[in-house]
């Protein structure tokens, strides 16, 4: 067992202790629409709920090595929507490899031959194979960090799901360190407690 204060510890260090300890994390996939018409899909684990009333989700987005705006950044803070679509083992592999750096000008959905259908209320369209998505309006960002991440609020104003996701997350996949993830296969319910 270690024990080390974080002030110690070289940048590198600090994010590989992050990435590896605060696992399982539900996974992001993101799609959004630039002021082009260019459909971005990205995913995300620096991602939660923070409330249910009014529905609001947080997502953290990084910058490119360079130092640029992620196309999923750029996209949001221009149009002011996004998709949260949660990844099944089915779509595992598909949303891995779309987080790949694609050029703004290259839909990561159609690269990798994914089928998308209409959103309810915002633009960006929903990852169709999806157990679920959620539809989002922006409704505050901020930056954190000293490599500034930036932070989206984002308020669920429709979404789309299988029903057995309300008594199951069974098939549901989350994100661990490094390349590796998890996928929900066994459920210990305590409701009986």
């Amino acid at each position: 067992m270690e024990s080390v204060k974080i002030s110690q510890l070289p940048k590198e260090k600090v994010s590989k202790l992050i990435f590896n300890l605060i696992a399982p994390r539900p996974v992001a996939w993101i799609s959004t629409v630039s002021k082009e018409g260019v459909v971005n899909l990205a995913p995300f684990s620096f991602f939660n709920a923070i409330t249910t009333k009014p529905p609001l989700l947080m997502v953290s987005v990084g910058k490119r090595k360079d130092g640029s705006l992620k196309d999923t950044s750029r996209n949001i803070k221009e149009t002011g929507e996004f998709v949260v679509n949660l990844v099944s083992r089915e779509l595992l592999e598909k949303m891995h490899l779309s987080g790949k750096d694609y050029p703004p000008q290259v839909s990561e959905a159609k690269e990798l031959n994914l089928e998308l259908e209409p959103s309810l209320i915002v633009k960006p369209p929903r990852v169709k194979a999806s157990p679920a998505s959620l539809e989002c309006l922006l409704r505050e960002t901020f930056q954190l960090g000293s490599t500034p991440m930036d932070v989206f609020i984002g308020e669920v104003v429709a979404v789309k799901y299988e029903p057995y996701l309300l008594s199951s997350q069974k098939g549901l996949v989350g994100r661990l360190g490094g390349k590796r993830y998890c996928v929900v296969d066994c459920e210990v319910d305590l409701s009986g407690i």
